[in-house]
């Protein structure tokens, strides 16, 4: 049986069907268990499921969920061995600098995903990658990108060297005139203290805004940034 989610265990959980396939399409090799409330066992969701996993992964108990304090109708409690992949060096980097909200976390994962991009490095300390609030956030993603974590911004840099875009709120270039360069990291700070100035360089953005707010939220800012990249990395192909 599964114990509460805790930092230190060696597995995590996701809730739902959707998310349980993203496990299984993307890293069956981490799938552990998959626990099945007692009102989802003929469910159409989990015969689909059947087709996919083989029965000795599931189990059948309602205890799961309370442990878990899944507070939705879950039906399916999907768990996995907490693993990280290696950022691709050859392809766009997204690095978030501390962040510290889980629900950012996980969005920035769908974003990444949504814009077409798999890299995300990590700079700790961060909120928790693995729990299953982030997972969540992130509507299965978190399955089918690469997360790597560091220790420092320079550990990252050494290990991945790159032209990399500080996205900051003092005076830089504006988004709109800022040309990526091929293999790049696009990189955002934490929600609260944004990015330190040790990071900055002369390729410092600026995300253009009107006066009435004083930021954007980190998250609309990142699929901002997104999206202008993927824009970019389209009109040269």
């Amino acid at each position: 049986m599964i114990k509460a989610y805790s930092k230190d265990l060696t597995y995590s959980y996701v809730e739902g069907f959707f998310p349980t396939f993203e496990l299984i399409k993307y890293r069956k090799d981490d799938l552990i268990a998959i626990y099945v409330n007692s009102d989802a066992i003929n469910s159409d969701g989990l015969n689909k499921l059947k087709d996919f996993v083989d029965e000795k992964y599931f189990i059948y108990s309602d205890k799961a969920f309370s442990i878990s304090k899944s507070k939705d109708n879950a039906h399916v409690l999907a768990v996995f061995k907490k693993k990280l992949k290696n950022l691709n060096k050859n392809d766009d980097h997204l690095v978030l600098v501390n962040p510290s909200d889980m629900g950012n976390l996980g969005n920035s994962m769908r974003s990444l995903l949504a814009f077409g991009f798999h890299n995300l490095a990590i700079i700790t300390p961060a909120a928790d990658i693995f729990n299953p609030k982030t997972i969540r956030a992130s509507m299965g993603s978190f399955f089918h990108i690469n997360i790597e974590t560091f220790s420092t911004f320079e550990e990252y840099l050494n290990k991945y060297s790159r032209e990399y875009y500080p996205f900051v709120l003092t005076s830089s270039k504006p988004l709109a005139d800022v040309k990526f360069k091929e293999k790049c990291a696009l990189v955002f700070g934490n929600e609260a203290t944004g990015l330190p100035t040790s990071i900055y360089n002369s390729n410092n953005v600026k995300i253009e805004q009107s006066d009435e707010v004083d930021s954007l939220n980190l998250t609309t800012s990142i699929a901002i940034g997104l999206y202008e990249l993927k824009k970019q990395k389209e009109s040269i192909k």
